[in-house]
């Protein structure tokens, strides 16, 4: 070594540029450890959500909406004390039979569901609010999204199909929207599923078992939770017997003619006549307003008799095409119309539809009057 490289200051490892020295990553804990797992589920707990925007926000309204029409719509089938009959307006029984007219499922229906309409209404009521709470509470979200998406569907196929053209009818844009919230999910707010996974410590990463244990748990509090509110819509009192009538064990015959409210007709039903059924006088029609409901003794359905601006007096099953609902005459209008759906039928031109969501006329019944007595029978 030379006497200039003996003297040459050699530089002071304290007093180098501290960016010449790389950094060194802080140590990693292992990704198994169970502490770390805790620490990262409470970290999650306490951390702000970020603000509702975009697509989360988009998700979260068809979360809301979607849950609350299901809810809604299988607690009103029960609270309704006459959707769970086997026949009259209203009834499930009575939208079954219309739908084995035109719908595509109508050999399915006959075998699977008329022969058991009370446990059918029931079973689509409870899964209707089993599939909104868990869109609302996000507890096994696909799956409900997937089963919405299925109950719309079949309503399609059912309760709309005879609904032309296809977009008057409401249950496929339900459909559309199912299949959204199932393919997206649930947004990642406003779900009850990381809180459960908290207090039950259930880990699918650290336990294999654990998504499994939080599926049964979230199905057993979504079945709990749809079960409890059936009870308070009504349907505690249909399976304890209070609605003897919807489960077929009042055995007194359904109303006939003249027991309803505002009917002129004799009290006892309707009467045999050389010509037919008498089911009402052109005196009781006229002091109705030009219309008087009835009952089809034939068919059991319910039917109305309307006196036409001509003075004709025309007789239709007052059941609706659509779903089975039953029509009411409107004065003003003239027309008889769906309460349910809003169909609206002519009766100046053979019930001939003037608005959707149907295009199957109401059934004509033949009827004759009695010129001496003004009595009105049913000729068929």
């Amino acid at each position: 070594m030379s006497r200039r490289q003996r003297l040459r200051p050699r530089a002071n490892p304290s007093t180098r540029d501290s960016r010449s020295v790389p950094r060194q990553a802080p140590p990693i804990r292992p990704e198994g450890s169970e502490g770390t797992r805790r620490l990262n589920r409470r970290a999650a707990a306490v951390e702000p959500s970020p603000p509702l925007e975009g697509v989360t926000l988009a998700l979260v309204l068809l979360r809301l909406f979607l849950g609350l029409t299901f809810v809604y719509a299988g607690l009103d089938k029960l609270i309704d004390p006459t959707f769970l009959r086997t026949a009259g307006s209203g009834s499930i029984g009575g939208q079954l039979q219309a739908f084995t007219r035109d719908s595509p499922l109508s050999i399915l229906i006959q075998i699977f569901a008329q022969p058991f309409p009370i446990l059918t209404g029931l079973v689509i009521s409870v899964t209707e609010i089993a599939i909104g709470l868990g869109a609302l509470t996000g507890l096994l979200f696909r799956l409900s999204a997937a089963g919405g998406a299925a109950v719309s569907i079949l309503f399609w196929l059912t309760a709309s199909w005879a609904t032309k053209p296809y977009y008057y009818g409401p249950d496929l844009p339900y459909a559309a929207g199912w299949v959204t919230l199932a393919l997206a999910g649930h947004g990642g707010r406003f779900v009850l599923d990381g809180w459960l996974a908290q207090q039950f410590n259930l880990d699918p990463d650290n336990e294999p078992m654990s998504s499994d244990r939080r599926r049964v748990l979230q199905g057993a509090i979504l079945g709990l939770g749809a079960l409890v509110l059936a009870t308070l819509g009504g349907t505690g009192s249909a399976l304890f017997g209070q609605r003897t009538g919807a489960i077929g064990l009042d055995a007194s015959p359904p109303p006939g003619p003249g027991t309803g409210p505002g009917s002129a007709a004799p009290s006892a039903g309707p009467a045999a006549a050389p010509n037919g059924t008498v089911v009402g006088t052109l005196a009781a029609l006229t002091s109705q307003g030009g219309s008087l409901a009835f009952q089809d003794p034939q068919t059991g359905d319910p039917a109305v008799l309307v006196k036409l601006p001509t003075g004709k007096v025309v007789a239709f099953d007052a059941v609706c095409t659509h779903a089975g609902c039953t029509v009411e005459f409107d004065p003003g209008s003239g027309f008889l119309f769906c309460p349910c759906h809003g169909a609206t039928f002519d009766p100046g031109h053979g019930a001939a539809v003037v608005a959707g969501p149907t295009n199957v006329p109401l059934t004509e019944l033949p009827i004759r009057i009695d010129s001496q007595t003004g009595a009105i029978s049913l000729s068929g």
